[in-house]
């Protein structure tokens, strides 16, 4: 469903109005815009023929005033209404993308939870309860290792000691003998015990005690307790007995975690493989080329380290003229850089709508990647802007990695200028923007860090140098075959070593055919 687009709100805020208002100031004759039921917004009312302000299909409002200005402004303001609601869907987009990653997670840990420990408590307790004696006041527990140290939970229990789903945060003495030393424990007079005299925790009015504990080979779960409020006398083959159906239930245990732990990781790859196509998804593939008719060649390329990448490349028409090309590098991997990384291509959307040089757009990111930053990530940018008429680049640096000017002639120089400051890290910097002309058959290489610091078996690293050396006088034909040699060189170099981080790589070339203005 479309978000809903207020005409009294484009009106009223933010640059669509300044400009609104500003047109309306400036006309001789009366100007004024009126919503859908007539009322007036901004100017002044008039009798002469109204204009509707159109956004797919609907009527927002009226501009009423002169023919020539009516028209002009109901189409600016249509326009303006069509960008904020693009700017809306993409929002809503990346929202309903980031719950479909949360929903997948949560249903993984779903699915790893049908293995129920407590039912499998609950058997063994009555099992317990058949091989000791009958009509004795006696209650047994299943008591396992809490989230705190030195605390235990009741996952089952017979009689009223040990409620199920009680946390014991005093554990009495003889309990915990028997979790450190691993071994089972009969106490047939507990007020004899200089251990239960010294710590009674939460078994303050009980005669007799036999306690064995849930343990494997390499780990101790909790123990099966067993109490009597009256005197009784534990017999050593009933701690045998009970010894060994607790070794039993630990086993049980042991594999059920087992089983949780190999459930999860499996709907975590699923999830992560799905993550990775919603990602790969995201990116924007209409890439323009030289055989559909275009003066430019673009082409684009990612490969992940991990399932989900930190890295990525945008680009797209700022206007029919203007068209915005974006790299960045997310700090870390994963899942978390991976959002984050959604984050930051969303917002340079948005704010790239709203200024007109890269540096602008670079210092209104920054403080809402600065804001609410509680996992301190950043991301280094590369932002630019081609003039499509006159093919000249006017970009800024976040912090990343200079790309490669590649000229008609084979010669390889990098981009000069200030590097400026990951963003993300600190509010309030300031960036710079520089500009390049480029001319026909000129080539422009993006680039991340995965590149330059490719690693082959001998931990020896690709490096600038040696990707500069590769396109010096090196011969392509569009973008793609420039893209395409790097990575081939790349994965020579490395070998079967792993990818020790994320990939992306972005070419754009200047048709030889064209002639600049």
């Amino acid at each position: 469903m479309n978000p809903e687009i207020k005409l009294k709100r484009l009106c009223q805020r933010g640059n669509a109005a300044k400009l609104i208002k500003q047109f309306i100031a400036d006309r001789e004759g009366p100007v004024g815009v009126l919503d859908a039921n007539g009322e007036l917004l901004l100017g002044d009312a008039n009798d002469s023929a109204r204009q509707p302000i159109t956004l797919e299909g609907h009527t927002l409002g009226w501009v009423s005033g002169e023919a020539d200005d009516a028209v002009l402004l109901a189409a600016f303001i249509g326009y303006m209404a069509q960008k904020e609601l693009e700017g809306k869907l993409l929002a809503q987009e990346t929202l309903s993308k980031y719950k479909e990653l949360t929903l997948l997670y949560e249903l993984g840990e779903k699915i790893a939870a049908c293995m129920d420990i407590d039912e499998l408590a609950r058997l063994a307790l009555d099992e317990a309860a058949r091989l000791l004696p009958s009509g004795q006041d006696i209650h047994l527990g299943i008591l396992l290792d809490g989230q705190e140290a030195g605390q235990l939970t009741v996952c089952a229990g017979h009689g009223d000691v040990f409620p199920a789903g009680e946390k014991l945060l005093a554990i009495d003495g003889i309990t915990q003998q028997v979790l450190a030393s691993g071994n089972a424990e009969i106490v047939n007079n507990v007020s004899l015990d200089p251990r239960y005299q010294a710590a009674a925790g939460v078994l303050k009015d009980i005669q007799a005690m036999l306690c064995a504990p849930l343990k494997t080979r390499d780990k101790t779960f909790g123990v099966l307790s067993v109490v009597s409020r009256t005197k009784i006398d534990f017999s050593a083959a009933e701690a045998k007995v009970l010894n060994l159906l607790a070794s039993q239930v630990a086993v049980a245990i042991g594999r059920v975690h087992l089983i949780h732990e190999r459930v999860a990781q499996e709907r975590l790859q699923e999830s992560l493989k799905l993550s990775h196509n919603i990602q790969m998804g995201m990116l924007s593939t209409a890439f323009p080329r030289f055989h559909e008719g275009h003066p430019i060649d673009l082409f684009a390329f990612m490969e992940p380290a991990r399932e989900v990448s930190g890295d990525f490349y945008d680009f797209f028409h700022l206007d029919k003229d203007r068209l915005l090309i974006v790299i960045g590098d997310v700090s870390d991997k994963g899942v978390p850089a991976a959002l984050f990384m959604v984050m930051v291509k969303t917002l340079v959307r948005a704010i790239a709508k709203q200024h007109a040089a890269p540096h602008q757009m670079l210092a209104a990111l920054n403080p809402e990647l600065c804001r609410d930053n509680e996992a301190s990530m950043f991301v280094t940018l590369f932002l630019a802007v081609l003039d499509l008429r006159s093919y000249q680049l006017t970009y800024s640096f976040g912090g990343h990695n200079p790309p490669l000017y590649v000229s008609r002639y084979g010669i390889v120089s990098m981009l000069t200028g200030d590097s400026g400051t990951a963003l993300g890290i600190i509010d309030g910097v300031t960036f710079s923007s520089q500009s390049i002309q480029l001319n026909p058959g000129d080539s422009l290489l993006l680039y991340t860090d995965g590149i330059s610091e490719a690693m082959n078996g001998n931990y020896e690293a690709y490096g600038e140098p040696r990707l500069c050396d590769l396109l010096t006088g090196s011969a392509h034909n569009n973008a793609q075959q420039l893209v395409e040699g790097i990575i081939t060189d790349v994965n020579a170099f490395t070998g079967d070593a792993e990818q020790s981080d994320d990939i992306t790589l972005m070419a754009l070339q200047i048709s030889q055919g064209q002639t600049i203005p």
